[in-house]
């Protein structure tokens, strides 16, 4: 009895061990995420392992990911459904992505979705120019840190440095090639749960 917790009626063992191999979290760390989601609506999925969360409520169990500036992009690509809800499953995805176990390629390709934030598979000088002004927001998230003629130039820039292609955009396979050069690319585009 004194192992017994929560999310031992909400997740049994055969589902607890899909998720740990389907996505890169441990079983402690599906347990707790569960938890959280437990905690913040409490029995919604012991009724619905379907349960679709608010994006406010994720932001609640991941504060990380409530201070980013690139949040609603990240919901965005997450929600499986493009409902700006969480599914138990969307939100372990999420977690997994950015998880210090996931390999490089697979946190790549989900942080290229992330960035084409007009969504039509490649990220364009206008989804460089939102992701510079979004890294340049101020505490109130407006643009005043940055006009458009210099979020134009740095993304012109970064466009030079890691386009291969005639397009004048940068493909996915691109954006994986070139995330994999830098270093840093894995240490901050992770957070711990």
């Amino acid at each position: 009895m004194g192992n017994f917790s929560s999310t031992d009626c909400i997740l049994d063992e055969e589902l607890l061990n899909t998720y740990a191999e389907l996505t890169y979290l441990g079983k402690s760390e599906i347990k707790h995420i569960v938890k959280l989601l437990d905690d913040v609506d409490p029995g919604k999925l012991r009724e619905n392992l379907q349960h679709r969360f608010t994006t406010e409520q994720v932001g609640i169990i991941l504060p990380q990911i409530q201070c980013s500036p690139f949040r609603d992009s990240i919901y965005r690509v997450f929600s499986s459904k493009k409902d700006g809800h969480l599914s138990l499953e969307d939100i372990l995805d999420l977690c997994s992505t950015f998880s210090r176990d996931c390999v490089k390629e697979a946190r790549a390709n989900w942080a290229f979705y992330i960035f084409d934030f007009d969504d039509d598979n490649q990220i364009s000088l206008a989804d460089l120019m939102e992701a510079v002004r979004r890294l340049a927001w101020n505490d109130q998230d407006v643009y005043e840190s940055i006009d458009t003629t210099e979020a134009e130039h740095i993304a012109r820039m970064v466009l030079q440095e890691m386009v291969f292609n005639q397009h004048g955009s940068i493909s996915l396979e691109e954006f994986i090639r070139f995330s994999s050069r830098v270093s840093e690319f894995s240490s901050t585009f992770r957070f711990k749960i």
